[in-house]
């Protein structure tokens, strides 16, 4: 008998269970013109979203090429970074950004790209360059590639570096996986209890979490790419046709997990590039940014 067919998914608001009243989590949704948040608490480790405990906030938009929009967005993201750490009871001053993915593949280049942008420190802090200090924390940036290019878990890297560098917070980012395509380049996932590199392409690699940096990490994630199963699945919904039965039963099971990204991919990376660079160095150099 073959085991029921489960469409991956790296967000937590996707989960049917989240329509629910459920006792192991909460689940609360705002509106701001075109911009929905929702933020979801995991209170108990058996759950029904099978997710950590922890926080995890989806901000989903409409527009990427709208200036007022994106700026509208920023304000958002940041917004909810700043809660993250107040409901992790933080006030880092020294903060390891990890950018996440291949930069050669377009739908998996958001952490590296991300990363070119974000406005690094720790060389001032190191030399103690009074000037360029004002209004900013000590900010460094890796970008560990994947372990094609290097042979290396991106874990033993972030892992080394953060015993040299000690930082109070780490912030990963990374492309995800999306069960929805509508969600596609539209939706990003900020959330308390970090980050498993390669799971939006079901290439599994060991976990950046607290518990294995011994540092508090958040994970910052935009919906890059979907599966042919996510994408049959919806068809089949709006067809009345039982989703489960159909894709149970189906033999070439490995075809259901392809990955696909939209031919837009080039174009709307630029706009999330800036969406979530500009949200990070926003939240880590907020008195930096006004001067």
């Amino acid at each position: 008998m073959k085991k029921p067919y489960h469409i991956r998914s790296d967000f937590a608001d996707e989960a049917e269970v989240c329509k629910l009243d459920h006792e192991t989590f909460t689940h609360e949704k705002t509106v701001h013109g075109h911009i929905e948040s929702s933020y979801i608490k995991v209170l108990e480790k058996e759950n029904a979203l099978g997710k950590e405990i922890g926080d995890y906030v989806s901000v989903q938009f409409e527009h990427l090429f709208d200036h007022e929009e994106r700026e509208a967005i920023v304000k958002e993201v940041c917004d909810q970074l700043q809660k993250m750490i107040r409901s992790m009871n933080l006030k880092p001053k020294k903060i390891l950004i990890v950018g996440l993915g291949n930069r050669f593949i377009t739908s998996d280049a958001l952490g590296p790209e991300v990363a070119d942008d974000i406005l690094v420190t720790a060389h001032y802090y190191a030399h103690e360059d009074r000037k360029m200090l004002k209004g900013t924390r000590n900010v460094a940036v890796i970008q560990p590639g994947v372990m094609g290019q290097t042979g290396l878990e991106s874990f033993a890297i972030v892992k080394s570096v953060a015993e040299e560098f000690q930082p109070d917070l780490i912030i990963a980012v990374d492309a995800l996986a999306t069960r929805s395509v509508s969600r596609i380049n539209r939706v990003i996932q900020i959330n308390n209890t970090g980050i498993q590199p390669g799971s939006g392409v079901g290439n599994h690699r060991s976990a950046l979490n607290e518990d294995s940096l011994g540092v508090p990490v958040i994970a910052i994630g935009v919906a890059t790419v979907t599966s042919i199963g996510a994408i049959l699945s919806e068809v089949l919904e709006q067809s009345q046709v039982s989703v489960s039965d159909v894709l149970n039963e189906l033999s070439q099971r490995e075809q259901l997990d392809l990955v696909v990204t939209p031919k837009s991919m080039d174009d709307e990376l630029k706009q999330l590039v800036y969406l979530v660079s500009q949200s990070i160095n926003r939240f880590i150099h907020p008195q930096y940014l006004k001067l």
